[in-house]
């Protein structure tokens, strides 16, 4: 059998504040990986098995090996073929990219057994529905579900899922949408807040609407979601019966009460009055996530560079939802030289709303051939600054 492995490897927090990854991954630490005594590295004979497994097998570079490798403590032999668990993941339906990019992040899952921790979770969750692509996309994500235990862990968070829900499609819906929740207490926090929202006159049909979109009522305290309560339906004025309620709620519980502060305190140091501030979170408490640099950078754009007033921007929130060099500043560019050449009278909040496909066809392609230079310039940008972002994301 392959040897345990150190608890200490299935820790991979990232700093504090944590961020949302999955609700089925948090941090506790199964029976299944305490470490035993004596814990050794790797010898040089298994290091050179496993790496010749991660090369032949799934096209690991001899450096890409070494450092997944590097990630693993063994506590006695390796006896099993970790061809197994390769084989099992591709019978599932994952690539070899798929099972590489795994693999890569969490080499101790080739110590795993297959019979007693791989298949008895990926049978529960498809008892659940969970099939095909969603089964592969779930498992590609959320691989440290092998990590943790099934009826401590796993079944009692789709339970808790299942009891608000009522039916395992919509269990399978909140899994596709809620991200990772680190505390080791959510099911207990789960049930005490639907209890503060009940008892603040919340209906049921309200909260599970706001589950499937946000993991927030696993990890907010009910003290801290009873103060936001009371800050977005009196202070801020937003009615409950709105989408803004329930995102206000998942804005103001997921940020410290510091964090939201410093963000009115720079939207007055810019000139902006109360009134101003209450009247754009209002229509899009979501603004209130952008980060305190990103603030600035929009404020100084939009206040300095375009002339706009906090008057008028408090009014056009959505400005602050677009990027500010992928989208903003690339078509402002070619505002200004329509309107400079006298072939344009529209207005950059317009032109902005725009999807990529409309402004194209509005504003480059009638001018493509008397403003070449407008047109190459644009789409370089643009091509340059997409992937830019695919690269990004695909890392």
């Amino acid at each position: 059998m392959f040897a345990r492995v150190s608890s200490k490897l299935h820790v991979h927090g990232r700093g504090s504040p944590f961020f949302f990854k999955s609700l089925l991954d948090y941090c506790s630490t199964p029976a299944a990986l305490v470490a035993a005594p004596q814990t050794k590295k790797i010898t040089p004979t298994t290091g050179s098995f496993l790496e010749e497994c991660l090369i032949n097998s799934l096209g690991f570079s001899k450096q890409e090996a070494i450092s997944a490798l590097s990630k693993l403590i063994r506590l006695n032999a390796i006896k099993k073929d970790p061809n197994l668990v390769i084989n099992f993941l591709f019978n599932l339906g994952l690539t070899k990219t798929d099972i590489k990019k795994v693999i890569s992040k969490s080499p101790q899952l080739l110590l795993s057994s297959v019979e007693k921790t791989l298949k008895p979770k990926i049978s529960y969750l498809q008892t659940l529905g969970l099939s095909g692509y969603e089964l592969v996309k779930l498992v590609v994500r959320y691989h440290r579900i092998f990590f943790r235990g099934l009826d401590n862990h796993l079944v009692p968070r789709i339970e808790c899922l299942r009891k608000l829900l009522g039916d395992d499609e919509k269990v399978v819906l909140a899994l596709r949408k809620i991200v990772f929740v680190p505390s080791n207490n959510a099911v207990e926090r789960m049930e005490q807040n639907v209890a503060v929202l009940q008892n603040n006159g919340f209906s049921n049909d309200f909260i599970a609407k706001f589950v499937l979109k946000s993991p927030t009522l696993f990890i907010a305290k009910s003290e801290k979601l009873q103060e936001v309560l009371h800050r977005l339906e009196h202070d801020w004025g937003i009615p409950r019966d709105t989408n803004m309620f329930a995102q206000g709620i998942d804005v103001l519980c997921s940020g410290s009460k510091s964090k939201i502060d410093m963000k009115f305190e720079i939207l007055r140091s810019y000139g902006w009055s109360n009134s101003e501030i209450i009247r754009m979170v209002r229509s899009l408490p979501r603004v209130l996530d952008t980060s305190h640099s990103k603030m600035r950078k929009i404020l100084d754009y939009f206040m300095k560079e375009v002339g706009f007033s906090a008057d008028y921007l408090a009014s056009r929130r959505s400005v602050f939802t677009f990027s500010l060099e992928g989208r903003v500043k690339p078509r402002h560019e070619v505002l200004k030289i329509l309107n400079d050449k006298k072939l344009s009278k529209a207005g950059l909040v317009n032109i902005l709303s725009l999807s990529e496909l409309q402004f194209q066809n509005r504003c480059l392609l009638p001018y493509k051939d008397i403003l070449p230079d407008m047109y190459e310039s644009y789409l370089k940008k643009h091509i340059c600054q997409i992937t830019t972002c695919y690269l990004k994301w695909i890392w």
